[in-house]
């Protein structure tokens, strides 16, 4: 995928097929650096910037490098069609570390059929293995279906988050 796509054409290229794949069992598993070209299209999703297949393959390596992160992905049909990515961090608040979904998305053409909630039982358990108390997450102020999905599936509402760009 080209960076200026529109979201529209991104979406386009993550959907043809998933129609049969959203309807079979999704296995969740690592994501791997052949992954890059689906996930490309499901970062866009999550109103981020675009992405090429080369830049999410280039994150994918530096997150398998600092020994604090993980990336899951979602598989159906033998297509990649959610994406989960965590982080580990100690706070100097906290006695023990807190997990962190930098990322938590499943194609639009998938939702509903408990993909997402299967992402998050994995993030859960991944975070309970790194000896983790809590699994917190940060979502945009537009996106209120994720927000209503986050609290179905237990997340409740704590805080607001500021961010300042360092450009």
């Amino acid at each position: 995928m080209e960076v200026g796509w529109s979201t529209h054409q991104a979406r386009r290229i993550v959907k043809i097929g998933l129609s049969y794949a959203c309807g079979m069992e999704a296995q969740i598993r690592d994501a791997i650096e052949s992954d890059a070209e689906a996930i490309s299209p499901l970062l866009l999703q999550l109103m981020h910037e675009p992405s090429t297949a080369e830049h999410v393959r280039a994150r994918l390596r530096r997150l398998g490098e600092t020994g604090v992160d993980r990336v899951l992905v979602a598989v159906a049909g033998g297509q990649v069609v959610g994406l989960a990515g965590l982080h580990v961090a100690w706070m100097i608040h906290l006695d023990r570390p807190t997990a962190r979904l930098m990322s938590l998305v499943v194609d639009e053409g998938c939702r509903g059929r408990g993909i997402g909630r299967r992402l998050v039982e994995a993030s859960c358990e991944q975070a309970r293995a790194w000896g983790c108390d809590r699994l917190e997450l940060t979502s945009r102020l537009t996106r209120t279906g994720a927000h209503s999905f986050y609290q179905s599936v237990g997340f409740e509402h704590t805080s607001k988050r500021f961010s300042m760009p360092l450009r």
